[in-house]
């Protein structure tokens, strides 16, 4: 059987409502997060491209990927992904998961499930799958349009209705993501508790 390549999708779609800017351009580790991600999943996939909303300001290098589908969710990009091609397996990351780290992708890579429509995190709760950070395959491709065109937006059901595979994050940390000035500067004082 041939495991299908991997692309790399950062996720940087959502209006950043509740952090009141663009959460793609936090500087967590040294320069602007989408800079971080697309750095990190270079050694990993073939292509990496950048989801967002309109490709407007968003420079080339990151071969940015502007939303196709009708649809106010990550759904939209990660659609729009298999758009632009519906045979490579999807390795998505969202922008608001600072922790995310070369060993949170190749944990998860080493996890995969080619038999799955897709290989995920349980979420915090240990109950349901963390949908986008998420390795997606290509028999995802149909579902995925098949499940838009009945009037699906989550990709959290998606997964749970089709049986993702799904493991336990091997640190607690991966998949906490930073969503609010609150939230950022929480995180910001956790890096000075630890000098």
């Amino acid at each position: 059987m041939n495991i299908a390549v991997i692309n790399g999708l950062i996720l940087a779609g959502g209006k950043s409502s509740r952090m009141g800017r663009d959460k793609s351009l936090i500087d967590y580790h040294g320069k602007p997060q989408r800079e971080y991600l697309f750095e990190l999943l270079l050694p990993f996939c073939e292509s990496v491209y950048l989801s967002c909303k309109s490709i407007v300001n968003i420079p080339k290098e990151f071969n940015p990927l502007a939303d196709a589908f009708d649809v106010d969710t990550p759904l939209n990009g990660i659609l729009s992904a298999f758009k632009l091609n519906p045979n490579s397996a999807w390795l998505t990351v969202p922008v608001d998961m600072p922790y995310v780290n070369v060993d949170t992708i190749q944990y998860l890579l080493d996890h995969r499930n080619t038999k799955k429509i897709a290989t995920c995190f349980w979420d915090s709760t240990g109950k349901l799958p963390e949908p986008l950070l998420t390795l997606w395959e290509p028999h995802a491709s149909t579902l995925l349009s098949d499940y838009y065109s009945t009037s699906g937006f989550s990709p959290r059901e998606f997964l749970v209705m089709n049986q993702a595979h799904c493991i336990p994050p091997h640190h607690p940390n991966w998949l906490k993501n930073i969503n609010s000035e609150q939230d950022l500067n929480q995180y910001f004082d956790s890096l000075h508790d630890r000098f």
